[in-house]
């Protein structure tokens, strides 16, 4: 194997694994217990927000949707009622979402609703690049804002302070030393010939940046390695805590597994401060009807799993999800909605004031709307990031991190 290809992978932190024979280099200590986590649940295609939570009392709401694509009218589509919603409108939660509900009622879960990207693009692409470099209109910003912050921070004590489960890094964490990505603690390792270990380490004896980025990935790989509980060299199944059951069902298994080995290296105590996990599949131009309530069961069943599995770190865990931006507000012909513009977002933890609704309700008259069609924004999305990384990071430079934002009012969805 050339250098150039081991350069690359240990580039993507992606697929590393414990090598034979390799050296243990010399570390501090893991990590302070008293940390917080910081998860980013990213729905990417655009979620649609009114169809996840409705305003059923907004006439304008039932006139512009087909049946299949809103809440309301009391049938099985008819929603879950939220206690202390915006405006003293009757906002439902999809019935899909069930377990989330339960979280909800616990006052844990908040609600954010016509939030986003302010520029006013539609482009799925343009939308999550802005929103992963923490910008609102293009400029020369090139690291992502979670980047931005792992450079301000000292991770001396952790051994993966930034992690992304899946096959690639987000372009919020691209560039930074402290980031990996994984699809599966088993497979964080380099699969092949023993001897590999010995060409690593004459590949990485300097002093360079990229030889301690080196040094220290081998170091992380043969570190996750060991805490992994094996029989007989085999890696035993992971146990979640209080009997909770990861769904499987093949519409939502990819994103429940990624939750489970989240769940898994948070437990191993390797210093996880921030993650990301991405949720795919929201871009629904057609078949809503159809397509959407599994999406959303996904979401619920998995995201609950995960939540009570890690139920001994709540008041260390806020977990934030988010779109890059929401539906039209009008169903289309093809029984689904086009990209529009306000979404939602919803903050889930222990020190979360959840069991109530954020933001200001801008209503769905066409007056009201944003360009005439679109639920109009009325909380930026820096604003909720602002308050999550002030609150749970200590003394972070917001003007750093979402640079031309000024965080002016907090919403008050996290205790002090």
């Amino acid at each position: 194997m050339k250098r150039r290809q081991f350069l690359k992978r240990f580039g993507a932190g992606v697929l590393l694994s414990t090598l034979p024979g390799t050296q243990s280099w010399a570390m501090p200590q893991l990590f302070n217990k008293n940390d917080e986590i910081i998860i980013k649940i990213f729905l990417r295609g655009g979620c649609d927000g009114l169809h996840l939570v409705g305003p059923t009392s907004d006439r304008y709401y039932a006139d512009a949707r087909n049946r299949a694509l809103r809440l309301g009218d009391g049938d099985e589509q008819s929603g879950l009622r939220l206690k202390n919603p915006l405006d003293n409108i009757d906002f439902r939660l999809h019935p899909k979402a069930a377990a989330l509900k339960e979280i909800y009622d616990d006052n844990q879960l908040a609600i954010i609703h016509a939030c986003g990207l302010t520029n006013g693009t539609r482009s799925h692409f343009e939308a999550m690049d802005m929103i992963e470099r923490g910008i609102n209109q293009k400029s020369g910003a090139k690291e992502g804002w979670m980047n931005r912050y792992l450079q301000q921070v000292d991770f001396k004590e952790h051994l993966l302070p930034a992690v992304s489960i899946g096959d690639t890094m987000p372009l919020s964490m691209l560039g930074s030393e402290f980031a990996s990505s994984m699809r599966n603690l088993e497979d964080y390792k380099v699969h092949g010939d023993p001897r590999l270990g010995g060409i690593l380490r004459s590949f990485y004896q300097g002093n360079s940046q990229l030889d301690r980025v080196a040094q220290q990935t081998i170091y992380t790989v043969n570190q996750v390695q060991k805490r992994l509980p094996k029989d007989d060299d085999k890696v035993q199944e992971y146990e979640p805590e209080h009997g909770v059951e990861y769904p499987n069902e093949w519409y939502m298994a990819e994103f429940s597994n990624s939750l489970k080995n989240l769940a898994r290296l948070i437990k191993m105590d390797v210093g996880v401060h921030l993650a990301q996990v991405d949720y795919g599949g929201w871009d629904t131009h057609d078949g809503q009807g159809h397509h959407f309530p599994r999406l959303v069961e996904g979401l619920s069943e998995a995201l609950a799993a995960f939540y009570n599995d890690l139920s001994h770190y709540h008041q260390r865990l806020t977990i934030l999800v988010m779109s890059e931006f929401g539906r039209r507000l009008r169903s289309n012909k093809s029984m689904g909605t086009d990209h529009g513009h306000g979404g939602i977002a919803m903050v889930l933890g222990g020190s979360v004031k959840g069991g109530r609704m954020y933001g200001n309700w801008p209503g769905l008259a066409t007056e009201n709307l944003d360009n005439g069609v679109d639920l109009a924004i009325t909380t930026d999305y820096r604003t909720i990031l602002g308050e999550i990384m002030r609150k749970k990071s200590g003394q972070v430079d917001l003007d750093k991190l979402f640079p031309k934002f000024s965080l002016k009012q907090e919403l008050g969805f996290l205790k002090a």
